[in-house]
């Protein structure tokens, strides 16, 4: 009879651990790039580390966009409603870029732990550079053309951005 001993958090790579980055990429992604690059690639990320939080993780990430949404939909109505106008507006929406920081910064921490694990244990992972670059010059791109299509577009460019 073979026992194992097994840590809690230890990570348990699996077939996408060649795609591993340190969470502060996909950090930087939801600065540079947005949410649409940002909360998947955390997601996708805890997956190639192989954390033991992964599925939370990917939960976390749709909530936030679920939470972006619902916040969206609160202010377009306050404002239809006339209870925010103008700069108090603009004030409110400022609660959506700390949100989206916040989800960010919740999904970063949950990642960090085991990606020292996952770093110490299994070695080199690869730099996300070229992707917050790509997100930064090709998402503005993409956004914008998804703005243009209709009003649903122009909604959905802002939960996404």
């Amino acid at each position: 009879m073979t026992t194992s001993y097994r840590i809690v958090d230890e990570p348990r790579p699996g077939a996408l651990a060649t795609l591993a980055v340190d969470p502060l990429w996909p950090l930087l992604a939801i600065m540079f790039g947005g949410a649409w690059l940002s909360w998947p690639w955390f997601a996708l990320n805890a997956f190639a580390i192989g954390s033991p939080t992964r599925r939370r993780e990917a939960a976390v990430a749709v909530g936030g966009f679920v939470g972006t949404t619902v916040l969206l939909v609160a202010l377009l109505w306050l404002n239809r409603v006339d209870v925010l106008r103008g700069v108090g507006l603009t004030y409110a929406a400022v609660g959506l870029v700390v949100w989206k920081l916040a989800v960010s910064y919740w999904l970063y921490v949950l990642q960090g732990r085991t990606f020292a694990l996952f770093q110490h244990f299994h070695g080199a992972t690869r730099n996300g550079l070229l992707v917050v670059f790509a997100g930064y010059f090709l998402g503005h791109r993409l956004l914008a053309a998804l703005g243009e299509i209709d009003s649903f577009g122009w909604v959905l460019r802002l939960v996404l951005r």
